[in-house]
């Protein structure tokens, strides 16, 4: 992956240091007008925050929505930010396993 952490449908995380147009080649096909590239950078959006299990209210929606109209860039920074968080708190909580003595094994 070279310098990316995780994909989502083919779409990297980051960290980025250029304007990442992956989520945008994702999802502008040829004949599909600009409100539903709009509809769907949303949806994926909302996807990769239920993928990093955010709980969503309406106004968290519906900000959603704001930031995938800003562009599939602006979104795809920012559902990197959250993969790459939920990644970093999934092994922050997997257990450590220390040897204490011969044979002797502790989980924490």
């Amino acid at each position: 992956m070279a310098g990316m952490m995780g994909q989502h449908d083919g779409v990297p995380a980051g960290p980025f240091e250029s304007e990442p147009l992956d989520l945008g080649r994702v999802l502008a096909r040829p004949g599909v007008p600009g409100d539903e590239v709009v509809r769907r950078c949303e949806r994926w959006l909302v996807d990769v925050l239920d993928g990093a299990d955010v709980a969503l209210g309406a106004s968290d929606a519906e900000i959603a929505g704001l930031v995938a109209a800003e562009g599939w860039s602006v979104a795809q920074v920012v559902g990197g930010w959250v993969r790459r968080a939920a990644v970093a708190g999934q092994e922050a909580r997997a257990p450590v396993r220390e040897l204490v003595a011969p044979g002797v094994t502790r989980v924490r």
